[in-house]
């Protein structure tokens, strides 16, 4: 992959979903929802969570900020509309309103050293280890924790009229831009797991690897799913990871997409696309595979017509 070199990049108009909860009960309802710890969320820190059906499969992947007295979940933007009844099913019991804020807010990502120097010129706060998020007058800005090659990611979510605010600041800078798919194929790269329609309900959090970047508490109260997910922490059920892969060929998938892995002569069922990136003629995906998989293993789409095969390697938190 073509990685963003410079040190102040921009990546304009991504494809992120923002569904809104306020209300007086909007942290305590997210509580009993999803696998995060929501006592650590604050307008300084983030959260990131996922949220399952009664059975521990994940419905989302949500990373929480707060915006005022406001709780912004982001995930995927294609699953934004299909989870917002299943997030919304028991609401009726808390005060809490809940909206596909999409629309109403506008997200950019930079990256780079450059960028963020220049966030930290914003506010009398800096981003570091114990802050993650801080509110500007251009819009909440939030740090990636997974990057790649140590390369600081910031994600800035702004109202129309910040937004408007934000590109003119950035007009005065010196930045170079790329693409919504750059932005997404450093999520892959850094192993940044997401939800998609097709993968609803259709694995635990495990296999996505949220137990290696905090996204599951193991000692908060009860919430949805939770029994599933516990059961397969402290019995060690889980014998499936996510891993990153990558081809220097435009390889045609989706996620959904079932994995075939070279055994002798045959090729037999490995595992799942979970998401994935065509920059040219290079594709970056991440896919859940056996977590004792051999990273030399032969990978393709299933019952692929070609003989183009992925690379497979491991995200950085692996070896934390």
């Amino acid at each position: 992959m073509t990685q963003p070199t410079n040190s102040f990049n921009v990546f304009p108009s991504l494809a992120i979903g923002v569904t809104q909860l306020t209300g007086e009960d909007n942290n305590k309802f997210l509580q009993g929802q999803l696998t995060c710890d929501l006592e650590q969320l604050s307008p300084q820190q983030s959260v990131l969570g996922a949220h399952c059906d009664a059975k521990g499969k994940m419905l989302a992947i949500l990373r929480l900020i707060q915006c005022g007295n406001a709780i912004l979940a982001l995930q995927a933007q294609q699953n934004t509309q299909s989870h917002l009844p299943s997030l919304k099913k028991y609401a009726v019991f808390s005060k809490v309103e809940i909206v596909d804020a999409t629309e109403q807010y506008h997200c950019t990502g930079l990256s780079g050293t450059d960028a963020l120097a220049w966030a930290n010129t914003l506010t009398d706060k800096q981003l570091g280890d114990d802050i993650d998020t801080i509110e500007t007058q251009y819009g909440v800005v939030s740090s990636f924790p997974l990057k790649v090659n140590g390369e600081p990611r910031l994600l800035l979510v702004s109202t129309p009229a910040q937004h408007q605010s934000l590109c003119d600041a950035l007009g005065q800078l010196t930045t170079t831009e790329y693409s919504n798919q750059h932005w997404f194929a450093l999520d892959n790269l850094s192993g940044t797991p997401q939800i998609t329609p097709a993968l609803q309900s259709e694995h635990v959090p495990q296999m996505l690897n949220m137990q290696m970047i905090n996204g599951i508490s193991f000692s908060k109260g009860c919430y949805i799913g939770q029994e599933t997910v516990a059961r397969m922490h402290y019995r060690g059920l889980n014998k499936r990871a996510m891993f990153i892969l990558s081809s220097s060929s435009h390889i045609d998938t989706q996620p959904g997409d079932s994995l075939e892995r070279q055994i002798g002569d045959n090729w037999r069922n490995a595992g799942t696309i979970v998401s994935v990136s065509n920059l040219g003629e290079q594709t970056i995906a991440c896919a859940i595979l056996p977590s004792d998989i051999e990273l030399e293993s032969q990978l393709r789409v299933k019952d692929s017509e070609t003989d183009t095969l992925f690379t497979l390697s491991t995200p950085a938190y692996f070896d934390a």
